[in-house]
């Protein structure tokens, strides 16, 4: 999991007893890996961006970092975490601090209703991207609970994945596949919310022992 993507420019800056950018680049990564960030696979599908979430955010309505998290876990397991070419960002809010509408699949969580009872759950967009020529925000595909958005990311992926020409973008394959809500529609099994009393995980945001509640306190920096 990333919590944003950055590039990283050193100048000529070095730590003592290195002489070359060889050597300075091993004393960064040993350094970065003492702090558990030093993990392959910066760009690949495993790449997972997220904002912070309701772990500190007063706006975020769902744990959208424990959610990257597992969406990353899943892809592994799927033997898809090495799919080049996309891009998986997540927002706890409608706010876009995990710049969720600019990636290939992006979420913002949002609270469900089912049953009576409140529960965690994610808008599903398609299609987003920044290019040196063209802008487009991702379109909506499909609401999902949070429990199911993994599932959700490796079908996708894994569609993509099988599907697509050599070299081609996620935008472009997309646009063959017909569509963000072409493709959404595929995943529509997946929003349906069991009971309660059936199962309770889908009413317990990611991390969390209790029951959801979506709790937003005053604005921060996102607004």
């Amino acid at each position: 999991m990333t919590i944003a993507r950055a590039v990283l420019l050193v100048g000529s800056a070095k730590p003592a007893g290195t002489s070359t950018s060889e050597a300075l680049g091993r004393y960064l990564c040993a350094r970065l890996a003492e702090h558990g960030m030093a993990e392959a696979g910066a760009e690949l599908a495993r790449d997972v961006v997220s904002c912070p979430g309701a772990d500190t955010c007063n706006l975020a309505v769902t744990q959208s970092r424990g959610r990257a998290a597992d969406i990353g876990d899943a892809l592994e397991k799927a033997g898809l975490a090495e799919v080049g070419g996309v891009r998986i960002n997540i927002s706890g809010c409608t706010n876009s601090c995990g710049q969720h509408h600019i990636a290939d699949i992006g979420f913002l969580g949002l609270e469900r209703r089912a049953h009576g009872r409140a529960a965690p759950g994610y808008q599903m967009e398609l299609g987003g991207h920044v290019t040196n020529m063209t802008i487009a925000f991702g379109k909506k595909a499909s609401k999902l609970p949070a429990k199911r958005a993994s599932e959700a990311v490796v079908r996708v992926v894994e569609q993509f994945a099988g599907e697509r020409d050599a070299g081609e973008t996620f935008s472009s394959w997309l646009e063959r596949a017909g569509g963000a809500a072409v493709v959404g529609k595929t995943l529509t099994d997946l929003d349906e919310f069991p009971t309660p009393e059936e199962a309770p995980e889908y009413y317990v945001d990611f991390d969390e022992t209790g029951p959801y509640v979506a709790e937003v306190g005053d604005s921060e920096c996102a607004t």
